[in-house]
């Protein structure tokens, strides 16, 4: 079985970015490709679509009525 997945090293440790399908002390082989660093402009655009698709997800409709400056700070 083979998987290819992106992990993030950090603290002399690999994160993978989700699960892995593997048994308790399973052993596997690695081989490492460095991904080229994301540029600035890239990340920008990145979260700007995850905004997008936010708005698109929960829109604000103008004709509901609005939320008092108090019920928007309301802390329970």
């Amino acid at each position: 079985m083979s998987q290819v997945v992106t992990a993030t090293f950090e603290n002399g440790v690999l994160k993978p970015s989700e699960p892995l399908d593997l048994e308790p002390n399973a052993e596997v082989q690695l081989t490492i490709d460095v991904m080229p660093a994301k540029s600035d402009i890239q990340r920008r655009r990145d979260a700007l679509a995850k905004l997008m698709e936010l708005c698109l997800t929960s829109p604000i409709h103008p004709n509901e009525p609005h939320l008092t400056r108090d019920q928007l700070h309301e802390r329970r």
